[in-house]
């Protein structure tokens, strides 16, 4: 045995880890949309957030203009999460001043007429965008600021028969549950495919009951795609077919996850992914998940009994959990989790920041080294001023941007039994 004695532990790769401003990931993330809140949260009242190590307060005005800004107010530092929402802005409590979706004050109650015109006083914020059910802003250089990246699952121009519906991952019983650690381990997760056969299979909670990993010892390879990273699997199933598989990570924080409850049953080919989804950091040490589905619709009014195709519930609406009626994140025992682990145990486990430099890395995790190079790449592409990996900047180009994960099933060959 080697002794742990006086065993130090390195420190984590804080160039792919660390998101405060100013790090060269926080950089890179702060150069693409990222997702902030579901629509529907922006109520009438104020949203406070967390993201990339900043704090933020939303708010929809009365007109239904979104604006995101400094928490406090420039008066005396006053959070705006306590202020009251107007027709023309939001309104500090403490002294009433009114701050409109740009951050201008456009009101001071206890001075006179004009004088807020006079003093100009803005709180700094951040452009806002929202779409698919989703708000998003733009945190980085207002000169380096894209357009918004139209993917070909969220294009429906020329389609009647889905909607979109943005919600976060955790809160609707979808894929992971993860939060409490940094935003790596849980993206990188999508291009660790083994981890289905082992932890969701043969220790974890099964939560798979599609024709996944039933068949044998599936194939797996990995390959750079035009956005980033994906596996490929193929098993062969029991009942004679094929399945092919792939799942994608696009360059930053977007994952593209296939249906998990793929029976197998019957020949298809290419059924795409129905989501995008983000791996948004709060800070170095938690991560949030926002998804939007392509949801099918019957004259535009969503279908009431589909679910997402990462969703971890079954038809029905029941957990796919042995262990426990439910699989929803802090409803099961610590032993519970000690014998049926999940993404989340797996994940967090790690530390708060796992550390590369103790990993032991082997054949099978080179989805993860693809993936964690692609990162430093278009780091360094920043850093020589050039734009990164997926940045959209001529709207001609913004359509039905090609995305690479889907399952196809494949029958085996008829024989002629004349022969």
């Amino acid at each position: 045995m080697e002794s742990r004695y006086g065993y130090e532990v390195p420190a984590e790769d804080v160039e792919l880890t660390h998101v405060e401003l100013g790090s060269p990931m926080g950089e890179l993330m702060r150069r693409y949309w990222q997702p902030v809140c579901v629509s529907d949260e922006l109520t009438d009242l104020p949203l406070k957030v967390r993201i990339l190590c900043e704090d933020l307060v939303l708010f929809r005005d009365g007109t239904g203009r979104i604006g995101c800004l400094d928490p406090h107010c420039a008066h005396r530092g006053t959070s705006l999460e306590y202020g009251r929402i107007e027709a023309e802005g939001i309104r500090c409590c403490y002294h009433g001043w009114l701050y409109d979706t740009e951050g201008k004050c456009i009101d001071m109650p206890c001075e006179q007429p004009g004088y807020a015109e006079r003093m100009d006083v803005r709180l700094p914020g951040y452009p806002v965008h929202e779409f698919g059910g989703l708000v998003f802003i733009y945190m980085g250089p207002p000169a380096k600021q894209p357009v918004f990246p139209i993917y070909d699952i969220l294009d429906t121009r020329d389609r009647d028969d889905v909607v979109l519906r943005g919600m976060r991952m955790w809160d609707d019983s979808s894929i992971g549950f993860v939060r409490d650690c940094n935003w790596l381990q849980h993206f990188e997760n999508v291009v660790d495919p083994w981890h289905l056969v082992v932890l969701h299979q043969q220790v974890g909670l099964g939560r798979f009951e599609g024709a996944l990993l039933h068949g044998e010892r599936p194939d797996i390879s990995f390959e750079r795609t035009s956005l980033g990273v994906r596996y490929r699997l193929v098993s062969n199933l029991p009942n004679g077919n094929l399945l092919e598989r792939y799942a994608e990570c696009v360059l930053p924080n977007i994952f593209l996850v296939s249906n998990i409850h793929e029976t197998g049953e019957r020949p298809k080919n290419k059924d795409r992914c129905s989501e995008v989804s983000w791996a948004v950091p709060v800070d170095d040490e938690h991560v949030r998940a926002f998804t939007i589905a392509a949801w099918p619709a019957r004259d535009g009014i969503p279908e009431p009994d589909w679910r997402p195709r990462t969703d971890t519930t079954s038809p029905e609406g029941a957990p796919l959990n042995r262990a426990s009626p439910s699989a929803r994140r802090g409803e099961r025992t610590f032993t519970e989790r000690q014998r049926f682990p999940d993404d989340m145990e797996a994940q967090e486990s790690q530390r708060p920041i796992a550390v590369h430099a103790l990993e032991n890395l082997t054949l099978a995790d080179n989805g993860i080294v693809m993936l964690r190079r692609l990162l430093h790449q278009s780091i360094d592409r920043m850093r020589q001023g050039k734009d990164p990996m997926n940045i959209v900047r001529d709207p001609a180009k913004n359509t039905a941007i090609e995305t690479n994960a889907w399952n196809t099933v494949i029958a085996p060959p008829l024989t002629d039994v004349g022969e």
